[in-house]
């Protein structure tokens, strides 16, 4: 019968052009987001505590001190860090919006600022005070591996 041909014809031809469409995956962030995905070597800590007086306390990566974040396409992040004779090891997520940044590893969650200059990663923290607590800013620095 000369409609049930139309009519696969029909469905067929719809498919076709259906298919054509943009089923593109979009990227989960945006180009400039995709800098963050690589290894990345600890270099520097500065912390300033908002005490009676503002106290200045800067770590710089030595022997004592190394550490390494990696930041993978699929939202996953992975930590290697030695102080003194303890390493750590982890994995976690990480997230971000504009400027900002979420970390999540276990029961631990950082939010902050990032920035990208060059091979520099800039890792910005901060803390108001509290009543238990004094407000503090660390500025973590990493250096692309």
């Amino acid at each position: 019968d000369m409609r049930n041909i139309f009519f696969i014809f029909l469905m067929i031809f719809t498919i076709l052009i259906a298919s054509q469409q943009s089923f593109k995956i979009q990227p989960k962030y945006q180009q400039r987001h995709f800098q963050l995905i690589d290894k990345w070597i600890f270099i520097s800590m500065e912390t300033v505590t908002k005490a009676e007086t503002e106290e200045w306390e800067i770590i710089y990566q030595d022997d004592e001190n190394i550490e390494t974040l990696s930041f993978h396409r699929s939202g996953s992040m992975s930590y290697v860090s030695l102080e003194g004779d303890e390493q750590k090891k982890g994995r976690g997520t990480w997230l971000i919006k504009d400027q900002y940044i979420r970390i999540i590893s276990k029961s631990d969650t950082i939010d902050a600022t990032y920035k990208i200059e060059g091979d520099i990663l800039t890792l910005t923290t901060s803390e108001e005070e509290s009543e238990d607590f004094y407000g503090y800013t660390s500025v973590v620095q990493y250096q692309k591996d």
